[in-house]
This record gives structure tokens, C-alpha cells and sequence, in this order.
């Protein structure tokens, strides 16, 4: 362990009872819909493959790395999204990046890659240091015996630059709607019985149409702006050069076809869930960690000294920032906000002696792999020299999945990584934040994998 590590090594970072064994059937569904991280037994950290029944449903529980290879890319299109997620998610994201399959996510992943190439993340990287900057004049001002609840600043803060980086020519988008309607959605949308229990599609299910209408006011904002945008462009305008804009000019290279607008609909609902919601959680468990370790964070104060001196930080820093990037990587470890995954077998497989028979579920979670005993030395610790250069080259591959893997991975993890990062270089180097005292945090897996009830810090300023 490193001496950094070792200097914090009494703090055990928050993670729910791992039970000896499985939950009670009523127990686990109650479970899973309030907190599907909290069902996971102590030998679900341990071994490498379970095998069970949920239901009418066999499951497979994927903890070993060659597995996961198999599923998530070797034989990838044998295996679809699993039912469950897509239902929780095609309410308010419709057909998007996340939900479709085939050859309608293949156009679309075409369509979208070139959104994300560097070139245009240095663009973006602008707007995340600007608005970083902004919120560390704020808080600076904030009284230090005045708490702060960290977890939802950082979801202004997303929100706020995901919001100039979709529709950033359009200012008086009301921002605070869509924010609005994604927390709801966030509330409101958790796993149904009967898709739990694998019941047919035609049995009800409450939570389709409470998400749509959680989403309702953002859908209006989206659809205003896009009828406004394509009247611009039908007027001799241009699109603009944000997402809403690059979305609207994209072309399919094999055919030369656009998105219509209930595809960009869906692409902007997927991107703001995604690009909003999983950076703002991974930088509030962030804050949590640095609170409790203070050799990690003072190493992290020497190199940001180092590289920025007191400046905010701007894309080119990045690859200088190796130390704060470690530590965005560990924190993702220990919290991913995409904390479990699942594939629904459509063909008869077969991995070694294991058989997976059409229709079983492959339950892949990198809140398992990232903790599993098997992989990492000292799995609860927080220790961000688990990601120096040499443990990586080291380390198996398909044990670190915060973005997922194989053809399917988060087509944003460039954009991701480059908020998280300018994001804590901004605002480590001017803020020291603390847990108010007696506070309890604990991590609880909806969507994404929040602090829950909130993240309440004192905050001092480093500029006295």
C-alpha cells in the first residue's frame, strides 16, 4: 500500500451489508427496488461466476474477466441489453445511444463519434473550466460554519455545463426544467416486479408512464428547441456549434441519412442523463474520499501547486494532471456511477463448461469487479496509487469497467474523464471541504450510484 494510502488507512470507504446469503425472494425484490446494490452476498465479492435462478429466469452473475470479455465483446451480438434496464430507461430516454440495438444503434454510434473527437473536446473543456471557475468564486464566499450540501453543487454544476454544451446558443433555455425533470425521473423510475420476476410485456407497469410524465417539461424545452433550430437553419442560419447543433448536421456516412427529431430528442435526453448525472455523482463521492484521506489530498494539492499555480485548469493540462487523474479513476473504483449492467443471451452460448441457454441474464457489475477480492489487493481502501502506470500494465483487463467495455462503451468517457478532471483541479487547489460532523453517508445504486441522503461539507477557501 502506498504511504499516502497507509497515513488513511483507518477509513473504510461507505458500502451496504454484504449478507451471507441470499436475501428472502419478497426481501430481495423489496431490496433491489430501493437499492439494487444492497442485495449482493459476501461470496459475490469472492468468486468468480454464480449461477442462479430469478424467477422463471437463469442468471449469471459475471465476475470473471474472460467472461466478461466473452459477453461484452467476443460474442457480443449474441447478447442484447437486458429487458429490465431497457424498460427502466426507454420511458424518458426513448431510442437513444443507451436503449437501441442492432443495426439502429449501429447507424447511431456512427453518426455520433465524430461529436466526440478531440478536437472538439477542447471546445467543451473551455466551458467546464469557465463554469468550475465560477462555482470556486461562490463557494469561496460561502461561511465556513455554513454546510454545503456538495452532492447536489455538483449537480449544478454538470447540469450547468451540460446544459451550455447541448444548447449553449440558446441562452435563455430554462435549464432548471430539464435539471427538474431528470431528478424526478431519477425518483421515479426503479426496477417493476413483473419485469423482475419475468412476467410478460402486456402486465402493467406503473413506472413507464410515471417516468414519461416526470420527463414531460423537458420534452417541451427539447422539442422548442429543435423546431427553432431547423427554422434557423430553413432561414439560411447555421445549427450551431453545440450538441443540439452537431446532432442536427449529423450524417450517416453508409447512406447519408439525418436524424429526425425524435432522434435527437432521444440522443439529448441520453446525453444529458449521461453526461450530467454520472460526472456529478463520480465528483461528489470524490469530495467524500478526499474528506476522509488527507495524505491523498495533500499529494494531489502538491501536484495541482505544481502544474497550475493557482490558475484554473484548461485542456492542456491534462495530461500533466497524472496524480488527479489517478484519483478521479480510484474514486471511480470504489463509487461507479454505472454500477451494474446486464446482457440477455438471444442464442444458446456456451463459456468453457458453463452453459447459457437463450434467455438467461448476464448480470455484469462493476460495483462487484471494482471491490472483488479476487483482483484488487486491498479492494475497500481508498488508494488512488492503484492507478499508477506500472499496476495498470500489471493489472488483468475487464477488472475496471466504470465505462463499460467492448463495442458498447460510453462513446462520452473522453468528455467524462476531461470534466471530472479540470472540474476537482479547479476546485481542490481553491476549496478545502469537510464532512460536517455525525454525518452518515451511503452509497445507494438507482440509475446511478448516489450519495444518499446528500453530501453536507463545511468549506473553507485556500485564498485567505
Amino acid at each position: 500500500m502506498s504511504a499516502a494510502a497507509a497515513a488513511d488507512s483507518g477509513f473504510v470507504p461507505a458500502f451496504p451489508e454484504r449478507y451471507e446469503r441470499r436475501l428472502p425472494l419478497i426481501r430481495l425484490i423489496r431490496t433491489l427496488r430501493e437499492n439494487s446494490i444492497g442485495t449482493w452476498t459476501r461470496e459475490a465479492f469472492e468468486r468468480d461466476i454464480i449461477v442462479y435462478r430469478f424467477g422463471f429466469r437463469p442468471v449469471v452473475v459475471a465476475n470473471h474477466p474472460d467472461l466478461i470479455r466473452h459477453v461484452m465483446l467476443d460474442n457480443a451480438a449474441s447478447y442484447e441489453r437486458d429487458p429490465v434496464g431497457k424498460r427502466l430507461l426507454e420511458p424518458g430516454l426513448g431510442q437513444g445511444l443507451l436503449t437501441s440495438e442492432g443495426a439502429v444503434w449501429k447507424r447511431q454510434r456512427r453518426m455520433m463519434a465524430p461529436i466526440f473527437q478531440p478536437r472538439r473536446l477542447s471546445g467543451f473543456a473551455a466551458i467546464m473550466t469557465e463554469r468550475s471557475t465560477a462555482l470556486a468564486d461562490r463557494l469561496s464566499r460561502q461561511p465556513s460554519d455554513q454546510p454545503v450540501d456538495m452532492a447536489r453543487e455538483m449537480m449544478l454544476l454538470t447540469l450547468d455545463i451540460i446544459a451550455q454544451t447541448m444548447f449553449g446558443a440558446d441562452t435563455t433555455t430554462d435549464v432548471s426544467t430539464v435539471g427538474g425533470a431528470m431528478d424526478r425521473y431519477q425518483a421515479t423510475v426503479r426496477p417493476n416486479i413483473p419485469d423482475l420476476l419475468g412476467l410478460p410485456r402486456w402486465v402493467p407497469r406503473p413506472s413507464v408512464r410515471e417516468g414519461q410524465a416526470a420527463l414531460a417539461g423537458m420534452d417541451a424545452i427539447i422539442r422548442d428547441l429543435i423546431r427553432r433550430r431547423r427554422d434557423r437553419a430553413a432561414a439560411g442560419g447555421d445549427l450551431g456549434g453545440d450538441l443540439l447543433g452537431l446532432l442536427l448536421a449529423a450524417e450517416d456516412d453508409e447512406g447519408g441519412s439525418r436524424l429526425d427529431d425524435r432522434e435527437v430528442r432521444d440522443q439529448m435526453a441520453t446525453f444529458f442523463l449521461a453526461g450530467h448525472e454520472t460526472t456529478a455523482t463520480a465528483l461528489a463521492w470524490i469530495w467524500y474520499l478526499l474528506a476522509h484521506a488527507p495524505a491523498v489530498e495533500a499529494k494531489l494539492r502538491a501536484e495541482l501547486a505544481a502544474v497550475l499555480g493557482g490558475r484554473p485548469a484548461e485542456y492542456g493540462d491534462y495530461d500533466k494532471l497524472a496524480y488527479t487523474r489517478m484519483v478521479v479513476e480510484e474514486a471511480m473504483r470504489l463509487y461507479p456511477p454505472a454500477h451494474t449492467t446486464a446482457r440477455l443471451a438471444m442464442a444458446d452460448d456456451r463459456f468453457g463448461d458453463l452453459e447459457m441457454p437463450a434467455g438467461t441474464n448476464v448480470i455484469i457489475s462493476p460495483w462487484l469487479m471494482h471491490r472483488h477480492r479476487l483482483y484488487w489487493p486491498q479492494p475497500d481502501v481508498f488508494d488512488p496509487e492503484n492507478f499508477a502506470p506500472e499496476r495498470v500494465a500489471a493489472r488483468r483487463r475487464y477488472i475496471y469497467l466504470p465505462f463499460g467495455a467492448g463495442p458498447r462503451i460510453c462513446i462520452g468517457q473522453g468528455f467524462a474523464m476531461i470534466e471530472a478532471v479540470l472540474i476537482l483541479a479547479t476546485l481542490a487547489q481553491r476549496l478545502h471541504c469537510r464532512m460536517v460532523p455525525g454525518s452518515i453517508v451511503q452509497p445507494v445504486g438507482k440509475i446511478t450510484l448516489r450519495p444518499t441522503p446528500g453530501l453536507p461539507m463545511t468549506i473553507e477557501s485556500r485564498r485567505q
